[in-house]
């Protein structure tokens, strides 16, 4: 996960400080009500980790998602589209929430073409804590 975390792929878009074993032991193995989730690619008798999924309840009764895929091979080949999809459907069978939101920053054009082949439609544009910019997008359910 460190490595991920620090790849330039990764860190421009999902960037929260985690620039240690320590960091990452400490945030990723808390409990808490995040679902976290480890992607892993099977080949025959070869697994190999290659992205992170998280997912989080909402009080509106959505379901907030994040993810990466942190393995720079497996970027622009079309893998983002198909596990997000197979992530939206585990999530709305275990769920069945009335809708999945994400918020991509409006410059993550790459992320955000993604979930609009999805099904994500953009919603609202809205200022973060840190004060940047959050481009709210929401998949409806029901």
């Amino acid at each position: 996960m460190l490595n991920w975390l620090l790849k330039d792929h990764v860190k421009q878009w999902w960037d929260d400080g985690d620039n240690t074993l320590e960091k990452v032991a400490l945030h990723y193995g808390q409990t808490d009500d995040v679902a976290r989730f480890i992607l892993v690619e099977l080949r025959e008798t070869i697994e190999k980790p290659i992205g992170y999924f998280q997912y989080y309840f909402l009080e509106d009764g959505t379901i907030g998602i994040d993810q990466f895929i942190g393995e720079t091979d497996y970027i622009n080949k079309g893998v983002g589209v198909k596990t997000i999809e197979m992530f939206v459907e585990m999530i709305k069978q275990r769920h069945q929430p009335s809708g999945i939101v994400l918020d991509p920053l409006p410059e993550n054009k790459r992320a955000i073409r993604c979930y609009e082949k999805i099904g994500f439609k953009h919603y609202e544009t809205k200022e973060t804590e840190d004060g940047g910019l959050a481009y709210m997008m929401r998949l409806d359910c029901r």
